[in-house]
C-alpha cells in the first residue's frame, strides 16, 4: 500500500502550492469527492438511469418475424405456408407492418389461397381508443427520462452525505491536532519553569516544595500529552478511511501529515443573505426534488391507468399486392380494391380492477404530497437551526479569544509578582492551567463552529458546490 503524500494530492488536483505536510480541508474533500469508492458507486446511478432509458426505447425497436408451416405426408404436400413480416411501432401508437406471404398445397385452406408467386402486403394498426394517447411503451420512456433527472438529485444528496461525514472526521482530527500543539507548548513551558525553579532552589531563593510542584506539573502535562497524541492518532485513522487512490487502493496518512491549525482559521459569521438565499432555493433541494420526480412518475402512471378505462378498439388495414411484391402493377389495383380490413373491440363490463388501480394511484400521489410538505417544513427548520448554531458558535469563539487575552494578562502579571516575591509557584501554575483550559476550550468551540458551518452547507445541499 502506498503511503499518503500531500504533494501527490496537490499535483493530482492542482490545488496550488502549500506546505507539503499540511492536508487542507478543501484538498481532503476534493480527494473524497473524486476517489472514494462510495462516490464512484454513487456515480453509477446515472449510468443505471441511462440504461433504463435505453431499455425503455427498446419497446420501439422494429421486430422481424418469420413463420413457416409445412405438412408433407405420403408423397403429398398438404400445405406450405410462409409468412415473413416487419413490424415498426411508432411514437403515436400506430404500428406499421410490411410482409410477404407464400402458400401452396393440396389441402390448403381456401382463405389462405394466394397468387402463385405469393403476396406482399403493407398495413397499419391504429388504436382508436385505448392506446391512442398513451400506452405502456410511451409511458416507460417518459418514466425513464424522469428517472434520469431523479438520479441526478439522488447522486447530489448521497455525495452530500458522504462529504458531510468526511468533513466531521476532518475537523475532529484538526481539533485533536490543535490541542496537541497546545499541550506540547504547555509541557515546554512547564519544563522551563521546572529548570528555573530548580535553579532558584539551588541558590536558596526557592523552597524544595516548589520544585516538587513544578515537577508534578510536568508529569501532568506529560500524561495529557500522551492522551492527546492518542486522540490524534485515532482521529487520523478515521480520516484515512476516506482517502483512496485512483486505482481503488486505500491511502494511509504519513506520520508527518497534519490538518489545518484551527487557530489560523477565522470564525466568521454568516451574512443574513446566506440564510435568505438558502430558503429561497429550498425547492431545488435534492431531498425535495425526489418528491417532485416521484409525483411526475405517478402522474405518468395515472395517465396510463386513465387510458385503460377506455374500451379497446383497434383498426387494422393491410393493402395487398396483386403480383408478388408489386403493389401498383397498372392493372387497376388500388388501396381501396385489394385490402384486408379488420376491427377488434373489447371492454370489461365493470372495470373494477382499472378503477381501483386509478384510485390507488391518486392515494399514492396524496401520500407523496403530504410527505413532501412535511419534508420541506423539516428542512426549513433545520436550515434555520444550523444557521443560528453557526452564528452563535462564531460569537462564542470571539468571546473565548478575548478571555484568552485576559488570561494571558493575568498570567504575565502573576509571573511578574513571582519575580518580585509577591506570588507563588502555585498561583503561577493556577494561571497557566486556566490559560491552557481556555485555549483547549477555544479549540473545541472552533471545532463546533466549523462542524456547524459544514452542517449548514450539508443541510442546504451545497457542501459539494465548490468541488465539481
Amino acid at each position: 500500500m502506498n503511503r499518503f503524500r500531500c504533494v501527490f494530492l496537490i499535483f493530482m488536483f492542482g490545488l496550488g502550492s502549500v506546505d507539503a505536510q499540511v492536508l487542507t480541508y478543501e484538498q481532503f474533500l476534493k480527494a473524497v469527492y473524486t476517489q472514494h469508492p462510495v462516490a464512484k458507486q454513487i456515480a453509477l446511478l446515472q449510468d443505471k438511469a441511462d440504461q433504463q432509458l435505453q431499455y425503455a426505447k427498446g419497446g420501439f425497436d422494429p421486430v422481424l418475424n418469420t413463420k413457416w408451416d409445412n405438412k408433407h405426408f405420403k408423397d403429398k404436400t398438404y400445405f406450405n405456408i410462409l409468412n415473413a413480416h416487419l413490424k415498426v411501432p411508432t411514437w403515436i401508437g400506430v404500428e406499421v407492418e410490411a410482409g410477404y406471404n407464400y402458400t401452396n398445397g393440396y389441402y390448403l385452406n381456401p382463405e389462405n389461397t394466394l397468387p402463385q408467386a405469393g403476396q406482399a402486403y403493407l398495413g397499419v394498426k391504429v388504436p382508436l381508443l385505448k392506446g391512442l394517447w398513451t400506452d405502456e411503451r410511451r409511458t416507460a420512456i417518459r418514466k425513464a427520462k424522469v428517472l434520469q433527472q431523479a438520479s441526478t438529485a439522488e447522486i447530489q444528496d448521497a455525495l452530500n452525505n458522504l462529504l458531510y461525514n468526511a468533513a466531521k472526521s476532518y475537523w475532529d482530527w484538526a481539533k485533536n491536532y490543535s490541542m496537541l500543539l497546545m499541550v506540547e507548548k504547555s509541557l515546554e513551558v512547564a519544563q522551563e519553569q521546572l529548570t528555573m525553579v530548580h535553579g532558584a532552589y539551588e541558590q536558596g531563593d526557592k523552597p524544595a516544595i516548589d520544585t516538587l510542584k513544578s515537577f508534578i506539573r510536568v508529569q501532568d502535562r506529560q500524561l495529557l500529552l500522551r492522551s492527546t497524541q492518542l486522540d490524534v492518532e485515532n482521529s487520523a485513522r478515521v480520516v484515512s478511511v476516506y482517502l483512496w487512490e485512483e486505482n481503488g487502493q486505500p491511502i494511509a496518512l504519513d506520520v508527518g501529515a497534519s490538518p489545518a491549525v484551527l487557530q489560523e482559521i477565522n470564525a466568521a459569521s454568516f451574512d443574513q443573505e446566506v440564510l435568505e438565499n438558502s430558503l429561497d432555493q429550498l425547492s431545488q433541494h435534492p431531498q425535495l426534488q425526489k418528491y417532485v420526480f416521484k409525483l411526475q412518475d405517478l402522474e405518468l402512471e395515472r395517465k396510463l391507468k386513465t387510458n385503460k378505462l377506455l374500451p379497446k378498439l383497434d383498426l387494422k388495414y393491410n393493402f395487398l399486392s396483386t403480383n408478388h411484391v408489386a403493389f401498383f402493377d397498372g392493372a387497376g389495383a388500388s388501396p381501396i380494391e385489394n385490402y384486408k380490413l379488420g376491427i377488434k373491440f373489447s371492454m370489461p363490463i365493470l372495470l373494477r380492477k382499472e378503477r381501483a388501480d386509478l384510485k390507488l394511484n391518486n392515494l399514492k400521489q396524496r401520500e407523496v404530497r403530504y410527505a413532501q410538505d412535511a419534508k420541506e417544513r423539516a428542512l426549513k427548520v433545520k436550515i434555520e437551526n444550523y444557521f443560528n448554531t453557526a452564528q452563535v458558535n462564531a460569537q462564542q469563539v470571539a468571546q473565548l479569544e478575548q478571555m484568552i487575552n485576559n488570561y494571558n494578562i493575568l498570567l504575565e502579571a502573576e509571573q511578574l509578582k513571582l519575580k518580585m516575591g509577591e506570588s507563588s509557584v502555585f498561583m503561577v501554575n493556577t494561571r497557566e492551567n486556566q490559560l491552557l483550559e481556555a485555549r483547549l476550550k477555544l479549540v473545541k468551540q472552533q471545532t463546533k463552529y466549523l462542524k456547524a458551518r459544514a452542517a449548514f452547507f450539508w443541510i442546504t445541499a451545497k457542501l459539494s458546490n465548490n468541488l465539481n
